[in-house]
C-alpha cells in the first residue's frame, strides 16, 4: 500500500471515530445549569470525566433540554426543567439546585447555599428538611413581601 494511500486510511478511520457516540460532554454546558461546575460533568454523565453513560439528570436534559442535540447544543434551564424530579426522591431538580423557580441565567451567581446543593440525579442525596421554625419564618417573611407588593 502506498504512503498516500495509508495516510488517507488512517484519515478517514479518525474521522469515523469522532461520530461513534451520539452522547458527546461539552464542558460548556456544567455552565448552564446552577451549581453546574460543583459537580462537573458529573452533573449529567456516569463518568465523571464525561461522555458516555449519562445520569437521569443527564438523560432528561439530553431528551428534553437542550437546544440542539448536537455538540452545539444548550441547555435549556428554566421553570420546567426545575419543576422535575430527574431521580425520583421527592425534591425537584430545582430544589437540589438552590433554584427552586427555575429563575437562574447563565452568567448570573449561583443561586441559594452552596453547602446546600445536592444531586438530582442520586435518589439518596436529597435537600435536608426545613424545621418548622425555619419553615414558618419563611413563611411569614413570604407573606409580609407578598402584602407590600399589594
Amino acid at each position: 500500500m502506498g504512503t498516500c494511500r495509508r495516510v488517507v486510511v488512517v484519515v478517514v478511520a479518525g474521522l469515523l471515530g469522532f461520530g461513534a457516540s451520539p452522547v458527546v460532554a461539552r464542558s460548556s454546558r456544567v455552565t448552564q445549569i446552577p451549581h453546574g461546575t460543583r459537580f462537573g460533568c458529573a452533573s449529567c454523565h456516569v463518568s465523571a470525566a464525561g461522555g458516555g453513560a449519562l445520569t437521569s439528570f443527564g438523560a432528561m436534559i439530553y431528551a428534553r433540554f437542550l437546544t440542539d442535540t448536537s455538540f452545539l447544543g444548550a441547555v435549556v434551564w428554566g421553570p420546567a426543567l426545575a419543576a422535575l424530579d430527574a431521580d425520583g426522591d421527592g425534591a425537584t431538580n430545582g430544589e437540589e439546585l438552590q433554584d427552586p423557580e427555575g429563575g437562574w441565567r447563565v452568567g448570573q451567581p449561583d443561586p441559594g447555599d452552596a453547602a446546600a446543593v445536592t444531586e438530582p440525579w442520586n435518589p439518596e442525596s436529597r435537600p435536608r428538611e426545613p424545621s418548622a421554625v425555619a419553615a414558618s419564618a419563611w413563611a411569614a417573611v413570604k407573606a409580609w413581601f407578598a402584602a407590600l407588593g399589594r
